[in-house]
Order: structure tokens, then sequence, then C-alpha cells
């Protein structure tokens, strides 16, 4: 009795293994309309908030190795317009007016751009591209949705409850790897890159205290980047995500709240715990998307 009630178990573990992983098919669907996703396996940890610990579970999801990006969602859009959804479409339409001056006026439609991560966009719209998703290939098996804060931060730090940057190998403490060259696409304000200009209000990077008056010089080519780089910049993490801190800070299933970092931001604010707040579409602000089975 005790065996077959073993072998019973043992179907079922495998059996619930590989129900969770997508046929070819599926994958091959997936990477035409948004692109790769890696498995995230289930966790139990703990985790200390205010003083009290909390144990947290996370089931297995697969997860977007990148950051959308701005093809993937103009695909959604126009396939909204092309169906007559304009409602919808007025709620998920990229909000331009916000991205001057901090990204280029073709960052979302200009080829050169594609790859890099959609931002500018609103919490409902990045609800509506996930709906989307499932509608369109989701095939009743598969949900697309926005991470939770939990599952975000778990995937973000590899497996590694210790990691404060997604970064990869032995660097992972680091902003830079050896040769000085940056792991992330953030705003690069170090004591090197500080001079004398009119007054601004900025966060040093090394003294984390605000200062009145120093600008970091933009002449400077290793100062830092216009514009979010294309989703598959730097390293991936240790489960092959990318870009979980810095390029854009990334949504999740709590409105208002993303995490990560952004472009825009300084290395000490693109930590995986770090917060951005939005209340509108913003250049800092994109999102990511994970597949469940409900």
């Amino acid at each position: 009795m005790k065996k077959s009630t073993l072998i019973i178990l043992l179907v079922s573990v495998v059996v619930a293994t590989w129900a969770q992983k997508p046929d070819k098919k599926l994958a091959k669907i997936e990477t035409q309309f948004v692109g790769n996703f890696v498995e995230v396996p289930a966790a139990h940890y703990s985790i200390i908030i205010k003083g009290d610990t909390m144990r947290v579970t996370i089931a297995t999801f697969r997860m977007l190795a990148t950051e959308v990006s701005n093809a993937s969602y103009n695909l959604f859009l126009n396939d909204l317009k092309a169906k007559g959804r304009m409602a919808d479409y007025e709620k998920a339409k990229i909000d331009t007016s916000k991205a001057m001056p901090d990204l280029p006026p073709v960052y979302y439609t200009h080829p050169a751009y594609a790859q890099s991560p959609v931002s500018c966009v609103s919490y409902e719209g990045a609800l509506l591209f996930c709906q989307w998703l499932t509608e369109k290939i989701g095939g009743g098996i598969w949900e697309y949705t926005l991470p939770s804060e939990e599952q975000w931060k778990y995937a973000a730090r590899g497996g590694n409850s210790l990691h404060h940057f997604s970064a990869y190998s032995m660097e992972s403490p680091f902003l830079t790897n050896h040769n000085g060259w940056p792991l992330y696409t953030y705003l690069r304000v170090g004591d090197e890159y500080i001079t004398r200009k009119e007054s601004h209000l900025v966060v040093l990077e090394r003294e984390k205290i605000l200062v009145r008056n120093p600008i970091a010089e933009k002449d400077n080519p290793l100062y830092n980047h216009w514009h979010p780089t294309h989703v598959f910049s730097n390293h991936p993490n240790e489960l092959g995500l990318y870009n979980m801190c810095g390029n854009v800070a990334e949504m999740v299933d709590e409105r208002g709240v993303a995490f990560g970092g952004s472009f825009l931001d300084p290395g000490y604010d693109i930590r995986i715990d770090s917060e951005t707040h939005y209340d509108a579409p913003s250049p800092k602000v994109g999102f990511r998307v994970i597949a469940v089975q409900p």
C-alpha cells in the first residue's frame, strides 16, 4: 500500500512539473509576440518586514526574460486599432507628452529603438497588454499577468535572498566590473563625474546626501545613457533575466508601484528593493509579464 502511494505521489509530481512547461509551439508563438520566458522555480523563504518575520511561499511561474519592448507593445496597440477597440486603445496608448526631455522624440516609433523597453504607459495599459497576450496565445492554459512584489523580487534575486542587485557571478555586489564598465543602465553620479554648473539638486551616490549646485557633466560619454538600452543589454542574472535593476523600473500588480530603478536613477536607487511610485505614465517606468496556470 505504501509503495503504491509513493508511486502515485511521484507520478503527480512529474505531471505537475510537466504541466508547468509550455510546448515548443507555444514557446515559438511567445517569442514572436513578446519574447522568451524563463522558469522561476518554487521557493519557501523568510523575510523581515518592520521587525516581523514572515514566511513567503512562491509557486513556480514563468517570467519574460526581458522588459516588454517597444516592438511588442506597438504590435498590441496596432491590434487594438485593427479590431476597433478604440476605448482600450486610448487607455493603453503611449503618452509621448511624458517622454521629453528624457527620451528622444522618435524613441517609441523608430526601428532603432524597437527592442528598447516601452515606457510612458499607464498601469491600465500594462494590464490590457497582459489580457491581450492571454487572449492571443494563452489558449486557456496560460494567463499572462504583472508579477506580485514577492514574485518580482524573488526572480530579481535569482534565488539568492541576499542579493541587493540583480547581477551575475562574483560581481553581484558591485555596479561595475573590474574594468569599471557598468553592469547596469543607470545614472552615474560618482565624484569623478561631478562638475560645478548652474544650481541643481542631485543625490551624490557616494555620500548618499542631498547637495546643491553640482550637476553631473553629461558631455562625459561614461556619465549616463540618454535613454534605456535595449532589452537584452547588460548581463542576465542567474535565472537568465535581463535588466531587473536599472534601465526602466518595472511595475508589479499593485497599482502605482514599480521596483528596480531606471536609467534616470543613481546607483543606490537601482537596488532590487528600490521602490518607485508613479501616478501617471513615466519615462522611468516600464514592465515585464509573467505566465501562470490559472
